[in-house]
């Protein structure tokens, strides 16, 4: 596939940016098993308030919504268009994979960021039913969600690499229901085989932001720098993937399936 598209101006990632958000409003399955997540860990964490690890465990339950929230929408939106026959026409359009691309990765983006937002939300409300010893005032809530913005890019642009891989629906499923391992296991490993927080373990995805939010649980002054840098490590990795993803985009082998 040979495209001479001149200037990238990114006004088509909009376009298809919207189109995929409202697609993933209207649908409800999808809405419903995200907001499944974002209530369920807060509520489990409230409910065995009286042992010791559940605390410990809050971390974990606030890095999965941000995964989980957007997989259905990263299966769809390109191994879906794929089976639907609707990717092809929209690669045959003067627009670039790279804006394709980034249109649906800012999508999945969003619902992960909402689903973290939301996740926030109905931890602070557990603090006021169950005697959880975590203090969340606004402060240490802002600093947990500058924490999860990172991972939200990150997760969502790995998603879309590994749909437009897949050779179907099914297939990124059963892919990234696998990956969806990696952030459960770094919290439930970090806390019961505790590895403290320094700079080389912030630069590490999922790893390092999982350290600073266990760190803010236990009410520690938050380390901007490891912060940001791990941050910074994290959104690069999720551009990666997206421009991994718009190479995807222009090979025939992907587009017609493997």
């Amino acid at each position: 596939m040979r495209e001479n598209y001149g200037s990238i101006t990114f006004c088509s990632a909009w376009v298809i940016f919207r189109k995929e958000a409202i697609d993933a409003l209207r649908d409800r399955r999808a809405l419903f098993s995200a907001l499944l997540f974002c209530w369920l860990g807060p509520f489990v964490v409230g409910a065995t308030s009286y042992a010791a690890p559940a605390v410990a465990l809050l971390p974990t339950f606030l890095l999965m919504p941000a995964f989980v929230s957007g997989m259905h929408l990263a299966a769809d939106c390109l191994s879906g268009e794929r089976e639907r026959g609707s990717l092809e026409p929209l690669l045959l359009n003067p627009v670039p994979p790279l804006e394709i691309a980034v249109g649906k990765w800012l999508a999945v983006v969003a619902l992960s960021l909402l689903a973290s937002v939301l996740t926030l939300l109905f931890a602070v409300a557990m603090t006021h039913v169950a005697p959880l010893r975590v203090d969340l005032s606004p402060a240490t809530l802002l600093y947990m969600l500058a924490t999860l913005i990172p991972l939200a890019f990150l997760f969502s642009g790995v998603q879309l690499l590994i749909s437009g891989w897949s050779r179907s629906t099914k297939e990124a499923g059963s892919y990234l229901s696998v990956v969806m391992l990696l952030p459960m296991l770094t919290g439930i490993f970090g806390e019961f085989f505790p590895v403290r927080l320094r700079a080389a373990i912030a630069l590490v995805p999922v790893l390092g932001q999982e350290r600073m939010l266990s760190g803010l649980v236990r009410g520690e002054a938050p380390q901007i720098g490891w912060l940001l840098a791990g941050g910074g490590c994290a959104l690069l990795g999720g551009i990666a993937a997206v421009g991994a993803t718009a190479l995807l985009l222009r090979s025939e082998k992907v587009v017609f399936g493997r």
